[in-house]
């Protein structure tokens, strides 16, 4: 049912501007991927993998009045080999697609088909109406409603844990260039009777600021609170500070209890974990610009759960030449885990991460290699180690299209080896109302 409202819905919504679109500005945004893969599992039977898939996005702007725009993206693949993906040869789905109308006054909007909604503490997908508008004194206010858009099953559930209707907005005032303050609010309604969620319902409210009391300091984050559960669901803040031209120093705190946060904890069944168990992250990152061509930044992030911690801390270097068409980077980074921090029968999750990489564009060709490596403490299926390198060849048919392929080489403890190729053809283009290009 909901497959044919939302086909319905696009229908109507292409019929409904098919008048305008010869004097819109058109952009189209096209990727055709072909991978090719061979897979040699231990235990198992090699496997050859031959995914076709498409990517395709519009816009078209100035429709009707000139404030009206429709935005589409979408994805389709098919398997000429082997299953690829789940137990489907061929799937698809759309991403967004939706009509927007933007008001000349109030920098109010009003969008209606499948959308994503960012508000507050509010990150969904639906298939509905939103609309936001600034009210008078600094004051403003947003608003969502429609269908859940459902995804693949929880493991060992007939169901992806999501109910069928969600709804939620969010007020906020905003003072000059200094800071803004939010309060907002989701609901969802007849969710499955999972064992975690028995009333079958999902709702969070919550409170977001930024604030920027000097123009090097900016704090921005936001916290929610599940009432179903009675406890807090989520903390995430962020801090910059940038004390000279060159130097950007970088906090965050993240925490969430499980339980409270996501929409069914059944996902999370096989690993025999506490839902009532929280997650927290605490982390540092300090960025210098030694000159215009090189950048050095080093991290530090602490994470705690209930049955184990770990630290992870290391370094990048990026550099580029004068007009940027050669750009590298290296970094190193360890995992230094706690007793327990590792789920399943590994006896721990250190290991040590090395990469490095080089690009290199031109008008015509571009290229890349990236190399990755993980080096573990302890082995596991037997292995110490995991590793992949990707070579990128392309070349620039036209300024709007390029055709490039990519071919990668690998070994790790699940795939004795690993092989795969990806060719891809690139087309992106902006055509204006009287149908030339830009």
């Amino acid at each position: 049912m909901k497959k044919a409202c939302c086909t319905l819905l696009c229908a109507v919504s292409l019929a409904a501007t098919s008048s305008g679109v010869m004097a819109a500005d058109v952009s189209v945004d096209s990727s055709t991927l072909l991978g090719f893969a061979k897979r040699d599992i231990s235990g198992a039977s090699k496997e050859t993998l031959v995914p076709a898939t498409e990517f395709l996005g519009l816009t078209a702007d100035k429709l009707a009045d000139g404030n009206l725009s429709l935005h589409f993206y979408g994805w389709g693949r098919a398997d000429l080999a082997d299953k690829s993906f789940n137990n489907d040869k061929a799937d698809g789905s759309l991403t967004y697609g939706y009509l927007q109308y933007r008001f000349n006054q109030a920098n109010a909007n009003v969008r209606a088909g499948r959308l994503f909604v960012h508000e507050g503490i509010a990150n969904e997908q639906i298939d509905g109406i939103s609309a936001r508008t600034d009210l008078p004194l600094g004051f403003g206010l947003s608003a969502f409603g429609g269908a859940t858009v459902h995804t693949a099953h929880l493991n060992g559930e007939n169901s992806d844990g999501k109910g069928d209707t969600l709804y939620g907005g969010r007020a906020n005032y905003r003072y000059k260039g200094l800071f803004e303050i939010g309060l907002s609010g989701v609901y969802e309604s007849a969710g499955p009777r999972l064992i975690t969620h028995p009333s079958g319902e999902y709702r969070r409210i919550g409170g977001d600021l930024w604030v920027t009391p000097l123009k090097t300091v900016d704090i921005i984050g936001h916290s929610s609170y599940n009432p179903v559960t009675e406890k807090f669901a989520e903390h995430s803040y962020l801090l910059n500070i940038k004390p000279t031209q060159h130097l950007v120093l970088t906090g965050e705190f993240n925490q969430h209890r499980e339980q409270s946060y996501l929409y069914a904890w059944t996902m999370f069944s096989a690993a025999a974990l506490n839902p009532n168990d929280k997650s927290s992250s605490l982390g540092v990152i300090a960025s210098y610009e030694v000159s215009k061509n090189l950048e050095i930044a080093a991290d530090y992030k602490h994470y705690s759960r209930e049955f184990g911690s770990a630290d992870r801390y290391g370094f990048d270097a990026r550099s580029s030449n004068k007009d940027n068409s050669i750009r590298s980077g290296i970094g190193y980074h360890y995992l230094d885990a706690g007793q327990g921090f590792a789920i399943g029968t590994n006896p721990s999750a250190s290991y040590h991460e090395l990469r490095c990489y080089t690009m290199h564009d031109t008008k015509r060709y571009f290229s890349a290699i990236d190399i990755v490596g993980d080096f573990f403490k302890d082995k596991i299926y037997n292995k110490s180690s995991a590793w992949e390198a990707n070579l990128t060849l392309g070349y620039h048919l036209t300024p709007a299209m390029a055709l490039s392929g990519d071919f990668s080489y690998g070994r790790n403890p699940q795939f004795t080896e690993e092989a795969k190729a990806l060719l891809r053809l690139t087309y992106n283009m902006t055509y204006n109302g009287t149908g030339g290009k830009k």
